[in-house]
């Protein structure tokens, strides 16, 4: 079980999830086609049952799964991950989720990314995280925080009825540099 306060930085705190997440605040992110626009399981309405199930697995699923909170209010706005992880390898995959649209566009994504970066690479003995999307503010956020682009799968994501690419990026522990702004522990 991950703690409640397990990584805090300026603005936020990230946090294990729980079955308690289990909100209507939740659900609705998992509904909205602004949320969904530039992730896969889109097709599919998600239920209460589902989201319940989902977060009563989290656990089990090996990967370091984290409630990204407000740490002036506690309030739940999104997720971020490490999965995929080899550890043979020292490889992760970043994935995250800001679903409280109202909170677009403050830097909170960007935050999230710097602190389970280091996270990753200070505590985890990992080497690379890396990260595919084909969300253009994702990938502008990881190249300003040092990440490399890999590659590119083309036309490889329906967005709007058209195939649009997506790109993927790294960042390997001796090219990430912490910004002082986010002041991480």
């Amino acid at each position: 079980m991950v703690p409640s306060n397990f990584i805090r930085t300026p603005n936020l705190i990230l946090r294990g999830l729980s079955p308690e997440d289990a909100t209507t605040d939740y659900l609705t992110w998992l509904n909205d086609p602004d949320v969904l626009r530039f992730r896969g399981p889109k097709a599919f309405p998600s239920s209460m049952e589902s989201l319940r199930a989902y977060l009563d697995s989290v656990g089990s699923k090996g990967d370091l799964m984290l409630a990204i909170c407000l740490q002036d209010t506690g309030r739940h706005i999104g997720n971020i991950t490490l999965n995929s992880i080899l550890w043979v390898h020292r490889s992760a995959e970043l994935s995250m989720m800001i679903g409280a649209k109202d909170v677009w566009g403050r830097g909170y994504a960007k935050e999230s990314i710097q602190a389970i970066c280091k996270h990753g690479f200070d505590n985890m003995g990992l080497n690379r995280i890396w990260a595919e999307s084909p969300n253009p503010a994702f990938n502008a956020a990881v190249k300003s925080l040092g990440w490399k682009l890999e590659g590119t799968k083309r036309k490889a994501f329906l967005l709007d009825g058209e195939l649009v690419n997506v790109e993927c990026s790294a960042i390997l522990k001796s090219e990430f540099v912490p910004l002082p702004k986010y002041n991480l522990p």
